[in-house]
């Protein structure tokens, strides 16, 4: 046994594979969508997730149904969800930006590795070329990539530090 093997633990138990078909055979929308596993364990990702959708629920270790995930295959997206609250919620793949949701807080990663971090009441972004913003309800913050310069912009002021000094302004 490796080193590898010993520390590994069991997180799933079990993986299952759905197709949800959120309407009946005569196009009329179910309350509940009807949930069928194909036998050959392969299906059509439909371009309309409202009418029909293919997922996989891995099942917890532990046992605990709100630590189990789905994966939801959509056309333009893959969705990971759960019902933890102690850890990430849900996650959203798409071709440019992987999304999280951790704890009531959206965070988003870019193609270009710019992060974005929104809690609601303030967003931060990491831009690509490590500059960082913040931005609140009276308040806006910039760091330049090399922390070189700081700005700091209120209602009623600004101030910034630059590589000739100290501004501070009345607006």
């Amino acid at each position: 046994m490796t080193a590898l093997t010993k520390s590994l633990h069991r997180v799933w138990k079990s993986a299952q594979f759905y197709i949800g078909f959120h309407r009946d055979p005569e196009g009329r929308e179910r309350k509940e969508p009807h949930v069928w596993s194909p036998k050959n364990g392969r299906a059509t990702i439909h371009k309309n997730p409202d009418e029909q959708e293919a997922f996989v629920v891995l099942k917890s270790a532990e046992g605990d149904a709100a630590q189990d995930v789905q994966i939801k295959l959509r056309p333009d997206v893959i969705v990971l969800r759960r019902d933890y609250n102690d850890a990430w919620k849900g996650v959203v793949v798409d071709p440019f930006t992987v999304s999280v949701m951790v704890g009531g807080v959206f965070i988003r990663i870019n193609y270009d590795g710019s992060i974005s971090r929104d809690d609601g009441d303030s967003t931060t972004w990491v831009e690509a070329d490590g500059s960082i913003l913040k931005k609140t309800e009276s308040v806006d913050a910039v760091i330049s990539a090399d922390g070189t310069e700081l700005s700091r912009r209120t209602p009623d002021n600004l101030t910034a530090i630059t590589d000739r000094g100290l501004v501070s302004k009345d607006r």
